[in-house]
């Protein structure tokens, strides 16, 4: 869906250049408050934003990572929709806000325009449910089995997460993600590649985390 929404965003780029307020962020600000209205997007135009949870402890972990050229709070284009998750500025951002009223002014005519923007959306929100039953585990290894579990059932075998991918959707530190991973690499569970991990044994997964409020996978690949 990323490759998707970058063929488009030329055709974004004009728009939010165009007609939107220019804006910026210092690193580290936080940016819309979870909880409050959603009424506009905004579009990336330098600089990385962060998205993330608080975990049982306390402490604030990532969810996935925004670059330039992105487009946020497409939740906005829902009516009276609020803004789903927190967000902070990781580094400098420099961004454009366009009311979704007037965004949406542009692009009613363009079908497949509204398509990829509510897939690109779902993807996001999909990706937020997923480190929220993740989080029911206390295990990180119960977590991470979870995870790949899940995927498995959405991408099928090959599933394109890396290490640090993997740490930021469970919020297990980096280091024991990887020491988890190479156990179930060397269990035969998966294989690990460059920027890729192969599920080699879903039901070995199922097995570590009792398959607890997942689908059914009848089959080995």
């Amino acid at each position: 869906m990323e490759d998707i929404l970058k063929q488009h965003s030329l055709f974004f780029k004009d728009i939010f250049l165009s007609y939107g307020t220019k804006r910026s962020l210092e690193k580290n600000a936080y940016l819309l408050e979870r909880g409050s209205p959603a009424n506009e997007l905004w579009y990336i135009a330098e600089g990385m934003v962060r998205t993330f949870c608080t975990g049982y402890d306390g402490e604030e972990v990532t969810i996935f990572y925004i670059p330039k050229n992105s487009i946020v709070y497409l939740e906005s284009l829902i009516p009276g929709s609020t803004i789903i998750q927190d967000a902070q500025a990781i580094t400098p951002v420099s961004y454009y806000a366009l009311p979704s009223v007037e965004f949406l002014q542009f692009v009613k005519s363009d079908i497949s325009t509204f398509q990829i923007l509510f897939s690109h959306m779902m993807d996001r929100i999909i990706l937020l449910h997923e480190y929220i039953l993740c989080s029911h585990f206390r295990e990180s290894k119960k977590r991470v089995a979870y995870l790949l579990y899940t995927q498995y059932g959405r991408s099928g075998s090959i599933i394109p997460l890396t290490h640090e991918q993997v740490a930021a959707m469970t919020g297990i530190n980096r280091i024991s993600v990887n020491r988890i991973l190479n156990e179930f690499s060397k269990e035969n569970i998966i294989s690990l590649g460059y920027r890729h991990i192969k599920v080699l044994s879903p039901s070995r997964l199922s097995e570590i985390f009792d398959s607890i409020g997942t689908f059914s996978i009848s089959q080995e690949p």
